[in-house]
């Protein structure tokens, strides 16, 4: 069983104290968030970029943004002092995603301390399950972060859920049942699921978001149990940390932290 450890910040909690690294982040329930989040918190330069798309109002959210349709990425990149937001080119309501090779590239040169991607797309629900095509992990990622929303818990799958069908049959639910924390665990490590292309990390940890109240926190603590514990060869010994805490504009959470001991071992709490 996992233990908790208080008072984590948002690197800290993820295991990003040092850089440099490469962070996908995929799932639902705040990616975007959590991309910009990390590019206010991570120790030093930080580019933010997407795979996929993003809304493009979302782009007033960064410091400085660009797209790779500007011309001046190589000169922007250079001249990088703190975050910088780059996407593929704007079509209407659209941030379009960059090709899948170049954050690596950009991790390589020598003003760039850290690159996150955010990887998938969830059309805003808290949940979801890829598709074939889906995440867009990119090569050389460091930690891939599977996110969801604690509100999965709230209502019909059919609700919360993008891809509502793949979410059943990973989870045996119909449309109509609502996540438990257990199904919420299982969805959160299936390889169909929150830990497909997991071959292309090096680390993999999970976000749960939106814990607000207490009866949220009792939830999500049941899910980091359910994927953190002992399960012989299953895939969710790959996670190595769950953190727990709700992404706030403006603010700076601290984050309830559950980390995993070495495979076959149990559990242990993170040093925060």
């Amino acid at each position: 069983m996992s233990r908790r450890t208080e008072a984590a910040g948002l690197a800290t909690a993820l295991g990003l104290e040092q850089p440099p690294g490469l962070v996908a982040i995929v799932g639902g329930g705040g990616k975007s968030s959590l991309m910009f989040a990390l590019g206010e918190s991570l120790p030093g330069r930080v580019v933010m970029t997407t795979t996929t798309r993003i809304f493009a109002a979302q782009m007033s959210r960064a410091a400085i943004a660009c797209s790779l349709a500007d011309g001046d990425i190589e000169e922007r990149l250079d001249a990088l002092d703190s975050n910088l937001l780059v996407v593929g080119a704007v079509k209407g309501d659209r941030a379009v995603g960059v090709p899948a090779e170049l954050p690596a590239q950009w991790l390589d040169r020598p003003g760039v301390d850290w690159v996150v991607a955010e990887a998938d797309g969830s059309r805003m629900r808290p949940v979801k399950a890829p598709a074939e095509h889906e995440p867009v992990v990119p090569d050389r990622t460091r930690l891939l972060v599977a996110m969801a929303g604690i509100d999965a818990l709230d209502a019909p799958l059919r609700e919360v859920a993008h891809r509502p069908e793949r979410v059943s049959a990973i989870t045996g639910l119909t449309p109509e049942d609502r996540l438990t924390p257990e199904a919420l665990a299982v969805l959160l490590t299936s390889p169909e699921g929150g830990l497909k292309d997991i071959s292309k990390a090096g680390r993999v940890a999970v976000l749960i978001n939106k814990v607000e109240s207490a009866r949220q926190r009792a939830a999500a603590r049941e899910v980091a149990r359910c994927i953190l514990e002992d399960r012989g060869d299953a895939p969710g010994l790959r996670v190595e940390r769950v953190a727990i805490g709700a992404l706030r504009v403006g603010a700076s959470p601290r984050w309830e932290v559950c980390a995993s001991a070495q495979p076959g071992t149990g559990a242990r709490p993170a040093t925060a």
